[in-house]
């Protein structure tokens, strides 16, 4: 099944969602769970434990990187709690 087609932030993103999301497949962290939130949902921002962005850094500084400029390329703010 395909899903919509791409909105123009969707198409001007450093990494497409569905690159990111299949990278992070094998990821041990719940990194994906928060791209497939923020496709879903529109969020505007995410709020996310400072442990474990932390923790991302630690054990996935390379996913977390992605992650965190796919949402910056979003206009989607990280809010550590």
């Amino acid at each position: 099944a395909t899903g919509p087609p791409p909105t123009a932030s969707e198409e001007n993103s450093i990494t497409p969602p569905h690159d990111l999301l299949n990278d992070l497949r094998s990821s041990r962290t719940d990194l994906a769970r928060i791209v497939e939130a923020v496709l879903r949902d529109r969020l505007p921002y995410v709020v996310v434990p400072m442990q474990a962005v932390r923790s991302w850094e630690r054990r996935e500084p390379d996913h977390w990187a992605k992650v965190a400029g796919w949402l910056a390329s979003e206009n989607v703010a990280v809010v550590q709690v």
